[in-house]
């Protein structure tokens, strides 16, 4: 299988310093094309809807957590997904680096920001209730990530991807468990991440539309979801870490489930229709090959006009 269509180039970025940043960042396309940041910017909006959808840490009843249903299992299965959630901080701060000129993204990430460290806060907290005790050296462990991407393009759809795969994660588990708080807190972070997926697809079509090559970008988009989906499996990644640790509770009707909505979305994205999750590859490929048709045409005609003779 050609896993060498898209490769990506590292582009050298000079130190700025304060004084530098203002003329810099005048100078790339997206602030250019900027003239309302209110209305320009999807930040704004994606604020609103997360204001109205957010839940507080106070909504949770924890005084009625009811521990004869807490089992050993129970408490492991809870340190399983709150370790999982643990690498927002190192993600950001990765997505900060490489977004660093995108006035856009870059605020709507301290809205994903908040609201994803609230998940393991809730978590721990309910652990916490139930006698259990996480270590500094845990938290600094679940923080670790493998390298990312330099592709803008890949590193959102792996994000729309693992937020689909994370909400209906907690979805299975707030409707197998039976801990009463748990399940409500297990509803809320699912809604929370499934609005986050459509968060970070709405700046993966930005990256895309604002790209010198689209159809290029939309590769990558269907590439990644291929990569993702694979066989059986999905490749190591923290949401999938974690779900290989949860047999007992995703089962494979709701792996399915998450196959089937990944390629869906990512369909959308890359404006192809994918049918089965078992189509990425072939719709990958025949997108490549007419991708490769496409930019063979283009070239072949500019060397033409190029070659003719003056009239």
């Amino acid at each position: 299988m050609d896993l060498t269509w898209i490769e990506v180039g590292v582009i050298a970025q000079p130190a700025l310093s304060n004084l530098q940043i203002p003329s810099i960042v005048e100078e790339t396309f997206m602030t250019a094309q900027v003239k309302d940041i209110f209305n320009d910017l999807s930040y704004y909006s994606l604020f609103d809807v997360a204001e109205k959808a957010r839940w507080l840490m106070r909504d949770i009843d924890w005084e009625h957590i009811d521990k004869s249903v807490v089992t050993p299992e129970l408490i492991e299965m809870v340190k399983i997904i709150t370790f999982g959630e643990l690498t927002t901080y190192s993600a950001t701060r990765s997505f900060m680096t490489m977004f660093e000129d995108d006035i856009d993204f870059t605020q709507w990430l301290a809205v994903w920001l908040y609201e994803e460290t609230k998940h393991p806060h809730a978590l721990t907290k309910w652990l916490a209730m139930n006698g259990e005790k996480l270590s500094g050296k845990y938290l600094m462990d679940g923080r670790t990530i493998t390298p990312m991407t330099k592709s803008k393009t890949e590193m959102l759809t792996f994000n729309v991807i693992s937020e689909i795969v994370a909400g209906n994660m907690y979805l299975a588990t707030a409707d197998t468990v039976t801990e009463p708080v748990l399940k409500d807190i297990a509803s809320k972070l699912a809604k929370d991440e499934m609005r986050h997926s459509v968060g970070f697809e709405n700046y993966t079509r930005k990256t895309i539309a604002e790209s010198a090559d689209p159809d290029y970008e939309k590769g990558i988009v269907l590439r990644s979801a291929w990569v993702f989906l694979q066989g059986e499996q999905f490749i190591n990644h923290p949401v999938f870490e974690t779900v290989r640790n949860l047999d007992s509770i995703l089962g494979e009707a709701v792996i399915k489930k998450i196959r089937k909505q990944i390629v869906s979305r990512i369909g959308k994205l890359a404006g192809v229709e994918i049918a089965e999750p078992e189509q990425i590859y072939s719709v990958y490929t025949k997108f490549k090959a007419d991708y490769r048709a496409k930019h063979k045409t283009k070239i072949s005609t500019a060397d033409m006009m190029a070659n003719a003779p003056e009239a």
